[in-house]
């Protein structure tokens, strides 16, 4: 509130017109009554408006850590108050998604440049003398990742994919490519689950952009007898993918010294790190109930029938748009 007495008020005194500029009437504040226009100075500098667009775009103001707040300790409760009309004292929803989603891909991408540029430096620096073993073998010298063999039906099964509108030969470059890339991630994941996760971060999130009004029809289904419009669940759903990004956000945060090598914070880091995990999973839960006013039972049923029907979709949607790549690309 105070914040917005001052705009007004710094507005206020910019008005340098009695009248407006666009209509002409008389102003009797910082708004034209008629036609809507600010009367403010527009002649301004460079790094005024750079100013004004980070303030536009992050919105860092008393409201962004309100909502923020409320994000992270209350299910529902923002998509509540967006409906039940208190919506100036909160972020709106598609801007927190974005700017949540702006910053998760800024700190990937500054870290990741940082990595590179750390193994880039370890490279030079190393000495050559004692040749290391292969990453691949154990002391007994029996290749590491050999669990990979039990992926063996998936691999073969990428192997038997073919198309009907593609020539033989396409199809067999599609089977190939389908085929290693398929190997390349499971050794990938084997060797490192969450390094492998981060790295295909931003694809995740541009699927889960993409997938937010499908999972909000999911839930339009399942609670239909609610009566609650499709808006509503595709607020609903926005808000909780923003705090999805926000809390990877924070554990891509918390995990940075253990990355960085300072192995006395693991025990704690780790804890943090499942204890937000847990978190994730009962905050979505709790979200439905709260919006949806339904009982524990019938939630969780919900809430189950809804994730798995879901993730099948996902994983259809992944395997559809990772084959017009391979198909366009």
């Amino acid at each position: 509130m105070v914040d917005k007495i001052r705009a007004v008020t710094e507005s206020s005194l910019e008005i340098s017109h009695c009248s407006c500029l666009n209509c002409g009437e008389p102003l009797r504040g910082p708004y034209c009554a008629s036609c809507g226009q600010l009367a403010r100075e527009v002649k301004r500098s460079v790094l005024y408006f750079l100013k004004e667009l980070i303030r536009v775009v992050f919105e860092l103001d008393g409201r962004a850590y309100r909502t923020v707040f409320y994000l992270l300790i209350r299910p529902g409760f923002l998509t509540n108050e967006y409906f039940n009309g208190r919506r100036q004292r909160y972020t709106p929803p598609l801007r927190l998604f974005l700017v949540i989603s702006i910053a998760l891909f800024l700190l990937i991408s500054v870290a990741d440049t940082l990595g590179s540029l750390s193994e880039a430096i370890g490279s030079i620096n190393e000495t050559p003398e004692e040749p290391t073993a292969p990453a691949s073998q154990d002391e007994g010298g029996s290749r590491t990742p050999a669990s990979i063999e039990d992926f063996d039906g998936l691999i073969g099964l990428t192997a038997q994919i073919e198309l009907p509108f593609l020539t033989v030969e396409a199809n067999q470059n599609l089977q190939n490519y389908l085929s290693a890339q398929v190997e390349a991630n499971l050794t990938e994941i084997l060797a490192d689950p969450q390094e492998f996760f981060m790295n295909s971060l931003e694809y995740i999130t541009f699927f889960m952009l993409l997938m937010m009004p499908v999972l909000a029809l999911i839930q339009k289904l399942l609670w239909v007898f609610t009566g609650r419009y499709y808006v509503e669940h595709l607020v609903l759903t926005v808000h909780n993918q923003s705090f999805l990004f926000l809390m990877i956000l924070l554990n891509f945060i918390i995990t940075t010294p253990d990355r960085l090598g300072f192995s006395a914070a693991t025990p704690v880091v780790e804890w943090v790190s499942d204890v937000a995990t847990l978190w994730m999973a009962i905050y979505l839960l709790i979200s439905l109930k709260v919006y949806f006013k339904q009982g524990w039972s019938l939630s969780v049923i919900l809430f189950l029938f809804t994730s798995a029907i879901y993730a099948a979709v996902l994983a259809t949607g992944v395997l559809i748009f990772g084959m017009t790549l391979v198909i366009f690309a």
